[in-house]
């Protein structure tokens, strides 16, 4: 089995996951922005609802968009299954692509069919 292996700080883990997912997601670099944020948020504590009104004010103010191009993106987001609606209704992050860290160690795998 070929393995990759990198060493990274844990403060751009999210941004790092986001960014080799988009190999096969094909967002804009601004989507896996948004996506990356969302991503930390919800390992912050906030799996009940990714889609909060402080959630959405943090990341215009963070990467500095408009309230219009960040709905745009979520919906781009969305439409990819990125994020999907939890058992109370309210946006979640989808438990497929929630990275679970055990013993400071996330493992990806991907299957490519030919």
């Amino acid at each position: 089995m070929n393995v990759l292996r990198k060493k990274i700080n844990k403060d751009i883990l999210y941004s790092e996951y986001a960014k080799i997912l988009n190999g096969v997601l094909q967002l804009s670099k601004r989507e896996v922005e948004v996506f990356s944020f969302l991503l930390k948020a919800d390992a912050e504590g906030n799996r009940d609802n990714i889609n909060t009104k402080e959630i959405r004010l943090a990341i215009i103010d963070l990467h500095k968009i408009s309230e219009a191009n960040l709905s745009r993106y979520l919906g781009v987001i969305k439409d990819k299954g990125l994020i999907v609606k939890g058992q109370n209704g309210k946006w979640i992050i989808n438990d497929i692509l929630r990275p679970v860290i055990k013993d400071n160690v996330f493992e990806l795998k991907f299957i490519l069919e030919v």
